[in-house]
């Protein structure tokens, strides 16, 4: 061999083994940046699951939520309207009272609800025509300590019941009236006995 031979057989090796070296080096580099990836993989992975499970909760508890929401309005719903129905048919049978017990029940609306002084009542023409003869006696017994009533024989247009005149301020006692100031506490009152 000669020594340009050798040098050159030097250089080769020379050579390959710094190709070595860097393939080694290449290689180790790789695989760290190979396992650096999978670590930020998992990361992200990680992340984007955790994302999902917390939407998936939100989505959930805010389905719940109105799911609830939704029954809980059909429910008062319901009750309102079977009150109604209940307060309805006290209405109606308020209209189907006998002439004595219908005026029984004027002459306690209108101990309860008379002011001091002289005051008019005004009714409508059908409970005019079926007025007991003795109304206003027993109207004005009824309430001697605190007022004087007067029943005015000119009917007004209401559907039952009576309106307290005293000059310029009227009291509606009209039926409807009465269960429209009492619905709440009306509803309150039968409640409990409907819903226990």
């Amino acid at each position: 061999m000669t020594g340009l031979e050798k040098i050159a057989e030097l250089i080769n090796e020379e050579a390959a083994e710094e190709c070595g070296k860097i393939l080694r080096d290449t290689s180790a580099e790789i695989k760290k940046m190979i396992a650096e990836a999978r670590v930020s993989a998992a990361k992200v992975s990680k992340k984007i699951v955790d994302k999902a499970k917390t939407e998936a909760d939100l989505i959930s508890a805010t389905a719940k939520g109105k799911a609830e929401s939704i029954t809980r309005n059909k429910y008062l719903e319901i009750r309102g309207a079977i009150l109604n129905d209940v307060i309805s048919a006290a209405y109606e049978e308020i209209e189907k009272m006998s002439d004595e017990e219908y005026f029984e029940l004027i002459t306690k609306l209108c101990v309860k609800y008379i002011q001091p002084g002289e005051c008019t009542m005004f009714m409508n023409g059908y409970d005019l025509s079926r007025l007991p003869e003795d109304f206003e006696l027993t109207i004005n017994s009824a309430v001697f300590e605190k007022s004087a009533v007067y029943i005015s024989k000119k009917a007004v247009d209401i559907e039952n019941g009576f309106i307290l005149s005293y000059g310029k301020v009227e009291i509606n006692c009209t039926f409807r009236a009465i269960f429209d100031e009492k619905m709440d506490s009306l509803k309150d009152m039968l409640s409990p006995f409907m819903f226990s």
